[in-house]
């Protein structure tokens, strides 16, 4: 099941009132009101660093003394806001004019949106407008990605409350592909040399596709190996990982039916049922989102969770911890079947063995419990990310129009309605 829900901003006031007023600690008060305690610990903390001196939170009709602050005008930032230029009210203005772009097919780029935001910054005399955004003239790309990664973390951290889901039930599965021809691992050679070679198994190879399965306590489920074949053979899972499941298409890579097998061999090894559910992180691929997977989840108890687009090379623990060490080992691996089978070529049959030495090495505790903490999805940490850390978003970008562009569009919508009109103009006759 896919979740969409969000923070009730009133059961944080009363929260943040019970913990000032000492009349319930955090851990009491975020299972009252049903917040996740380290939700409330970082609202807290942002509220004591704007108002420092108050010890007590009164109701809104009692009298207010000096160091007493009422609950009504006491502002509750989430952890992308606490710093925000605009209002809510400002940012809600923003955001249907950006809509309303794309309904009317003007749509803005990122940096459009970002040039008008920071315009409209200027024109409503902000005085906390960040030193980048004048330095660039343009809003920080982190002030567009902020609210979809917040989103995310919100619905992160209401379905792990909802769920009371552990570690050991929190899940992120992600696809790599492996070719057969890799390139080699470093090796040493004389000093000052310009270009050093090393045999490979060939020019162009085929490719795999790797399906890692982890868990936030660091273990990892037996993985997926798709073969570019139209019909698997249980022979091509020779060496692979004990309880690997050996999938085949076309390409060798992941598809919509195939999808539904990786779920069903994922919950016969977790059991996960309505009574014992599970929690998969995923990116949102198209094929982790048809009706047959999503039923299939449904049914038997997994909630699937997408990351939000170009996110994954930080959210995803497999991308952040776990697949750069494993690719390198797979490198390695390849070069010393290379050295020890001399003139011989690497098939899609021997990756399997070779991806299960580099997966011994790299699929480890160790990498696995960092991805989830560099994440921040375990343990959870919302201030793991700065501005920068979604500038790849700007490759997907589609430049502004230039005038030569836009007098060629021109043109052409002209050249549509004269040929509309003729052709009207011939039928009355």
């Amino acid at each position: 099941m896919i979740h969409w829900a969000f923070i009730n901003e009133n059961n944080i006031k009363q929260a943040i009132r019970d913990v000032i007023n000492k009349t319930n600690s955090i851990r009491a008060a975020a299972a009252d009101y049903n917040i996740h305690p380290a939700t409330l610990q970082h609202r807290l903390k942002t509220f004591r660093k704007l108002h420092p001196d108050v010890n007590e939170i009164v109701s809104d009709d009692s009298a207010q003394e000096n160091e007493v602050v009422s609950i009504q005008n006491a502002e509750y930032h989430s952890k992308y806001t606490s710093n925000q230029v605009f209002t809510v009210q400002e940012e809600e203005s923003l955001e249907k004019y950006f809509i309303k772009s794309s309904q009317i097919q003007y749509g803005l780029t990122y940096h459009q949106a970002q040039t008008l935001a920071y315009e409209f910054a200027i024109h409503c005399n902000k005085n906390n407008i960040p030193k980048s955004w004048i330095e660039n003239k343009l809003a920080g790309l982190f002030w567009m990605q902020s609210h979809t990664v917040n989103e995310f973390f919100t619905n992160y951290i209401s379905i792990t409350t909802k769920y009371k889901f552990t570690p050991d039930r929190i899940y992120n599965i992600d696809e790599s592909g492996i070719s057969t021809v890799l390139p080699c691992p470093r090796v040493i050679a004389e000093t000052g040399k310009k270009q050093v070679g090393q045999t490979v198994s060939g020019e162009r190879g085929q490719l795999l596709t790797f399906v890692g399965i982890i868990n936030a306590t660091g273990n990892a489920l037996p993985p997926a190996i798709i073969f570019p074949r139209v019909r698997y053979k249980d022979y091509f899972l020779n060496g692979a990982p004990t309880g690997s499941l050996g999938l085949a298409s076309k390409s060798g890579w992941m598809t919509s039916p195939l999808f539904v097998d990786l779920l069903k061999h994922f919950q016969k090894i977790t059991n996960a049922s309505k009574e014992n559910p599970t929690l998969i992180l995923i990116d949102n691929h198209e094929t982790h989102c048809s009706i047959n997977a999503i039923n299939y989840a449904r049914n038997h108890g997994i909630h699937l969770l997408s990351f939000p687009p170009h996110t994954s090379h930080k959210l995803q623990p497999l991308d952040v911890g776990v697949y750069s060490s494993f690719k390198a080992n797979c490198k390695t691996a390849f070069n010393n079947w290379m050295a020890t089978n001399p003139g011989k070529q690497i098939t899609i049959y021997d990756v399997p063995a070779l991806s299960n030495i580099a997966f011994k090495n790299s699929i480890t505790i160790k990498n696995i419990t960092s991805g989830f903490k560099k994440t921040g999805l375990w343990p959870i940490n919302q201030l793991v990310f700065n501005d920068e850390d979604f500038l790849s978003c700007y490759v997907t970008d589609r430049p502004a129009a230039t005038s030569n562009d836009q007098q060629t569009e021109n043109e052409a919508n002209n050249n549509i309605n004269i040929a509309n009109n003729s052709s009207e103009e011939k039928k009355k006759r």
